[in-house]
């Protein structure tokens, strides 16, 4: 796995969201600029990339990743405590598969042959939406091992965001239009004085 689009990412100054707030049916004239930081843990144990090489060998990716970081906190409001994107250390991963399994325990055994992927009887919930209810799921075996998927409770969708974890890291770390407009979906940032929930337009960072 190559680092160096996210080490160059994590490693711009000043990044910021230019904000319009959360008005309706259009946002006001009045913009306000968030302030970000992104958010690493340190790396795995030695012991743990071990278990994850011998747990997960069709999934390389993951080990190599967790050599280097722990968790990683993406577009991190400095005033609130919102984020956008978070992968999870994997001692998180035990916590995260029984929320995201809640949402299917209505499915009766009709919906879940309609909605469910096959790869569900193998995988990993290696990260969520905070705050949202959504998951990040990556099968660890079959054809579709090592993509990265977001669970999206609403509609029980399954929309595949990555064909491996490099391609979905990279995604998430270019915020170009698409991507601003997702976050702006389930992210709000504050500014400490007013309760505008702002929402992001525009990206900006110091070169």
């Amino acid at each position: 796995m190559d680092f160096s689009q996210l080490e160059s990412f994590l490693a711009r100054k000043n990044q910021r969201f230019v904000c319009i707030d959360n008005g309706w049916p259009k946002p006001g004239p009045v913009r306000y600029t968030a302030m970000l930081a992104h958010k690493t843990t340190p790396p795995a144990e030695p012991e743990v990339i071990t278990s994850l090489r011998a747990q997960f060998p069709e999934l390389p990716e993951v080990a190599a990743f967790y050599s280097r970081y722990g968790s990683l906190s993406l577009y991190c409001d400095t005033v609130g405590d919102n984020f956008a994107f978070y992968i999870a250390e994997p001692d998180e991963w035990v916590e995260l598969k029984p929320c995201f399994e809640a949402w299917l325990d209505g499915l009766d055994e009709e919906e879940a042959e309609d909605f469910l992927p096959n790869w569900l009887d193998d995988y990993i919930v290696i990260g969520e939406v905070p705050q949202s209810g959504n998951y990040y799921l990556m099968p660890a075996s079959g054809e579709d091992a090592g993509k990265v998927f977001l669970f999206d409770h609403d509609g029980f969708e399954f929309t595949e965001e990555g064909a491996s974890l490099e391609a979905f890291i990279a995604k998430i770390t270019t915020p170009n239009a698409a991507l601003l407009n997702e976050i702006l979906s389930h992210t709000r940032y504050w500014d400490g004085e007013t309760g505008t929930q702002w929402l992001a337009d525009e990206y900006l960072f110091d070169s």
